[in-house]
């Protein structure tokens, strides 16, 4: 319902922000009072929707924790063996747009051109394992998720025994790699 009322808001005020900034009669007393109020009016609109949102980002927040603690709670705990673990790299590098220079672009777009690139490479850090082991007689494979660091210190977590397989006890498909903090 906020969203609604914040996305009426900033409908009507792009409305009568349009209208008084072309106005020139004499009905209307204190055009420029009437814009600025239609510019506040745009801003809690604004603000509705950002709120909603992020109380619905909150609540999906919540439900997802409570389900991954109730799959803990029902599946079979699993602490990894290094023997049987393979550990894989996925990090890449890819270019993004350096955010100081669009500052400069912003003041001087031409200018800015002549003197760099404005592109930096970012390097991004992941690692994942596979466990191969077998559950309830049969052979099973479970590939984790991307752990955000190189292999080597995923190795170390499982030689820490910090990383925890849960395994669903009636579905082995439903599994989940957690890192204990």
């Amino acid at each position: 319902m906020r969203t609604i009322f914040g996305l009426l808001f900033i409908i009507a005020s792009l409305l009568g922000i349009t209208f008084f900034k072309y106005y020139n009669g004499s009905v209307i007393p204190y055009p420029t009072l009437w814009y600025i109020s239609f510019v506040i009016l745009g801003l809690l609109g604004a603000w509705l929707i950002y709120s909603a949102t992020r109380k619905v980002n909150k609540i999906m927040d919540q439900h997802i924790n409570s389900e991954v603690e109730k799959f803990k709670t029902n599946a079979e705990k699993i602490e990894l063996d290094f023997d049987k673990c393979e550990f894989k790299s996925g990090s890449f590098s890819h270019q993004i747009e350096d955010p100081t220079a669009s500052t400069v672009k912003l003041f001087a777009p031409d200018s800015l051109a002549l003197i760099a690139d404005t592109t930096i490479t970012e390097n991004v850090i992941q690692s994942y394992l596979t466990y191969t082991d077998s559950f309830k007689g049969e052979p099973c494979k479970f590939v984790s998720q991307y752990f955000p660091f190189d292999p080597s210190m995923l190795k170390f977590h499982v030689l820490k025994h910090h990383i925890i397989l849960y395994i669903d006890r009636f579905d082995k498909r439903k599994y989940l790699f957690d890192l204990k903090s």
